[in-house]
């Protein structure tokens, strides 16, 4: 008996100390297991942002995002530890479990969708639940505030002032960093609290703005200073529908809450400009000689201008060529781009002035001044093309060329070549009217120089004339 109980006390000795290990074991094994919790971390919207709320249904966080906003968020658990549980995810805004608006879920990233309805005006606190597969837990604490923004931005200070007129000489540039060049210039004004807002300068546009206008190109509407985020300046020649006549612009102001000014829906509100022409044509290309004279024209648009329809075109019915302050009253030819002349005859030997003038649609006349010569023609020139024009009929030279007054003439078997210089001609007086001719004196009589070459007379048979500056001379059969 006394054996039998010895041996159930080592038993129960035993199974105590068995399980004395074993709670020990499981102390130990809870003592190795993972105790470090989740991180959240590249939370969207940051802690403390902003967004703002037209009082519509319309949300906007920060720039260019509208409704909805999405909530984001990324987390992990440590290496080595249990692991995100995917189930444990909460999303909290203003206290409100947001997990049936959040479509993507994983044991890394979450995204929640937050309305109108849930971001009002005011400051919203935002918790992110994230634990482990051994149950421990991380919140993320962050506030989303919502600023209510329903004023429309507006625009002051406008330069050039409403109802101004603008000259097409004042629209040249070197290009569209040119800050001499004229501009439109403008204040701009958002009241508290802003959602922020994107300029743009619009010419002849309808109300609401539609694909009638054209805004001036941003890249030349620019900051003045560059650090300066409410004053704007604008080139004016970079408007592309600029043109003569009235115009408008509009200075579109929409935040980013949608608030609009009131160039976008009140045409009264619109700046009105009369653009006009005061840029004279340009005359080139001008060139004169003892027959023609003639010249080229054409009406400039301002330098770097966009638009087409800042010049007023060339009024070709006002062109005229001037020699020596006389206008060529005859045989001239104009168009739309050039004048052509005659020569008038009988210029003097010596320089003449040329002057071309032209206006343009808009009463602006251009010039150009220029000048030619006249010359004595070398002798044997003038006299040789004649001659060759005669097929040689006046025959051999007898001698050298003899000045006169108003020409030369020289002598020849069969007649006589005489230059008019009045008309820089030269005649064939011959036979029994150059024997007529020289009876009375020749060349330094009364009868001057010939006009014409010898010639038949009208209705007498067999009749010839030769006709002089100072009169005619007649032979009959």
């Amino acid at each position: 008996m006394q054996s039998r109980n010895k041996s159930l006390r080592y038993i129960l000795i035993v199974a105590f100390m068995v399980a004395i290990f074993a709670t020990a074991m499981g102390s130990l094994a809870m003592a190795a297991g993972d105790i470090t919790a989740p991180v959240v971390t590249s939370v969207t919207p940051a802690n403390g942002s902003t967004m703002y709320t037209n009082g519509s249904s319309t949300i906007y966080y920060q720039l260019d995002n509208t409704t909805p906003l999405v909530i984001k968020a990324d987390y992990s658990d440590e290496v080595g530890g249990s692991g995100v549980d995917v189930n444990s995810v909460m999303v909290h805004l203003d206290g409100s479990n947001m997990l049936d608006n959040c479509p993507v879920q994983t044991d890394a990233h979450v995204e929640c969708v937050a309305t109108a309805a849930d971001l009002f005006p005011g400051t919203h606190p935002l918790d992110i639940y994230v634990a482990d597969v051994d149950g421990n837990l991380t919140v993320n604490h962050t506030t989303v505030i919502v600023a209510l923004d329903n004023q429309a931005p507006t625009y002051s200070n406008l330069l050039p002032a409403n109802g101004s007129t603008i000259h097409t000489s004042q629209l040249n540039s070197t290009g569209i960093n040119d800050m001499s060049a004229l501009r439109f210039d403008y204040d701009l004004t958002d009241a508290a609290p802003s959602s922020g807002y994107s300029p743009m300068t619009h010419i002849n546009d309808s109300v609401p703005p539609g694909v009638s206008g054209a805004m001036i190109s941003n890249t030349s509407c620019v900051k003045t200073p560059a650090t300066n985020p409410t004053h704007y300046s604008c080139q004016a020649n970079r408007a592309s529908l600029l043109h003569l006549g009235d115009n408008t612009l509009s200075v579109l102001l929409k935040d980013k809450v949608g608030n609009t000014s009131t160039n976008y829906t009140d045409s009264s509100s619109l700046n009105h400009y009369t653009v006009v022409d005061d840029v004279a044509p340009a005359v080139s290309g001008l060139t004169a000689d003892t027959t023609t004279i003639s010249a080229n024209y054409s009406d400039p648009l301002p330098t770097g201008a966009l638009s087409a329809n800042l010049a007023s075109g060339i009024n070709a019915g006002t062109a005229m060529v001037h020699v020596d302050g006389t206008m060529i009253m005859m045989g001239c030819t104009t168009t739309g781009t050039g004048i052509s002349c005659p020569t008038p005859s009988g210029l003097s030997v010596g320089t003449h002035a040329i002057k071309v003038m032209v206006d343009d649609n808009a009463g602006n006349m251009g010039t150009g001044s220029g000048s030619f010569s006249v010359t004595v023609p070398t002798a044997e020139s003038v006299f040789l093309a004649k001659w060759n024009a005669l097929v040689g009929a006046p025959g051999n030279s007898m001698g050298a060329a003899t000045a006169t007054t108003g020409g030369m003439y020289k002598n020849y078997v069969n007649g006589r070549l005489i230059w008019n210089q009045s008309n820089d001609t030269v005649y064939w007086v011959h036979g029994a009217i150059l024997i007529k001719y020289d009876q009375l004196g020749g060349e330094t009589s009364d009868l001057g120089l010939p006009l014409i070459d010898e010639m038949d007379v009208t209705g007498v048979t067999g009749a010839r004339k030769s006709e002089f500056t100072g009169g005619t001379v007649y032979w009959g059969p």
